[in-house]
């Protein structure tokens, strides 16, 4: 089957002898092996196909990704911006081995790098739907099981959690997951799920520190002992749901759980006009304690971060930092070590105060973390605390755009 444009610049497929390209013409082949068809389109010599789902020219491809949770984090590797022209993606969303034909060819490659560039939020069951804490990937490999149809991950990293009586607890995670990835093509979106399938074993924890000293991985807490607390936050109340992305010209939705077409998670804020949305949720951060958010890539000089949040309970700090001084400020505050400035440059710092704030970031091309940071006159030098703990509950949206 070969394959002829349209006035609108789709692929029509036509079955017979697959027809060479002009010179005049740059093929885009789409090789579909989950049976016999073979689909070639062209685009005129010297242009690119345009970038958004509904207009690439029958590239059949899992090419980008990004989004937000923990298994954000896997989801980051499946969503993306791929493929198809109306006439190829109702061939593509009838045939599921062409789906994973597509999937374990062109996506599958590019999951690690992808979990490997950011942080993604950490939850916990028991306190509540707010984020408490955040796990950060270091090393990570995917093995694709074409008999099951399968990506088999095994990811190891670190992160900090705020849990009662040990407050804030920093911890090592290695985890060997098993999830069945699919995706489907929309006219206007790309939706991608990860179903979960199971834990080829129990997730390796171990503490880094903790700010109360007497506590131990067996201490017991109002919501458990430390162990299985951070284990089930890891695997029972994340993972096991599965994941949904969906891909749109505006940025990347993230959800838990499985969510049908043409169903959409819900937004905290509505995205400036031209912004892509990068991340949203809702934070929780006790006294004394700090949200590091990101990083976040800044693709090009003259954009910049736009922070929008809704604060409630105190007032917070918000310091920018890259990359590089991020992870070396984040590494003493996981070890349960006092409070400290920033070991690098601040590039923007600021009140968040209780209600609504708006702020643009302009920023340098870069990756960036965007830390927030509770009771702090300035970051790194902490106020006398009241008795008790005093929490801020922010729910942020955080977007890139073009430099106000």
């Amino acid at each position: 089957m070969s394959g002829s444009r349209t006035a609108e610049g789709c692929c029509v497929p036509q079955y017979g002898q697959k027809r060479a390209p002009s010179s005049s013409v740059r093929s885009h082949e789409a090789q579909f092996m989950g049976g016999h068809s073979i689909i070639t389109c062209g685009s005129k010599s010297g242009q690119r196909p345009r970038r958004s789902p509904q207009a690439y020219l029958c590239y059949a491809a899992i090419v980008r990704t990004s989004s937000f949770s923990f298994v954000v984090l896997l989801a980051i590797a499946l969503a993306t911006s791929a493929v198809g022209c109306p006439c190829v993606r109702g061939t593509v969303n009838a045939s599921e081995s062409l789906r994973w034909w597509a999937f374990s060819n062109f996506g599958a490659q590019a999951m690690c790098p992808e979990m490997l560039k950011r942080g993604v939020p950490l939850k916990l069951s028991a306190m509540g739907q707010s984020s408490v804490g955040r796990f950060f990937p270091q090393t990570c490999s995917a093995q694709i099981q074409n008999e099951s149809k399968t990506i088999v991950l095994l990811m190891g990293g670190t992160g900090y959690a705020y849990v009662p009586v040990a407050k804030r607890v920093g911890f090592f995670a290695g985890l060997q997951m098993e999830f069945a990835p699919d995706f489907r093509m929309e006219e206007d979106s790309l939706y991608v799920w990860g179903r979960f399938r199971r834990m080829l074993s129990a997730p390796n924890l171990q503490l880094i520190g903790v700010e109360n000293s007497l506590v131990s991985l067996a201490t017991m807490t109002p919501i458990g002992d430390l162990a299985t607390t951070l284990g089930q936050s890891l695997v029972q109340s994340e993972i096991a749901r599965g994941f949904t992305v969906i891909h749109q010209d505006d940025g990347d939705e993230f959800s838990t759980g499985i969510i049908m077409p043409p169903q959409h998670p819900p937004r905290p804020f509505k995205p400036g006009k031209g912004n892509v949305s990068l991340e949203s949720d809702t934070v929780e951060v006790h006294s004394a304690s700090r949200a590091y958010l990101g990083p976040f890539h800044v693709t090009s000089s003259g954009s910049a971060l736009y922070l929008k949040v809704r604060n409630q309970g105190t007032n917070l700090f918000f310091a920018v930092v890259d990359r590089t001084t991020g992870e070396a400020w984040r590494a003493p505050y996981e070890k349960g070590e006092q409070l400290a400035a920033p070991p690098g440059p601040v590039f923007l710092q600021g009140d968040v105060p209780v209600g609504e704030t708006s702020r643009a970031l302009p920023l340098k091309q870069g990756s960036y973390y965007l830390v927030l940071e509770n009771r702090a006159t300035s970051l790194g030098s902490l106020i006398p605390l009241p008795i008790g703990d005093t929490v801020s509950y922010a729910t942020y949206g955080i977007e890139l755009g073009d430099a106000p």
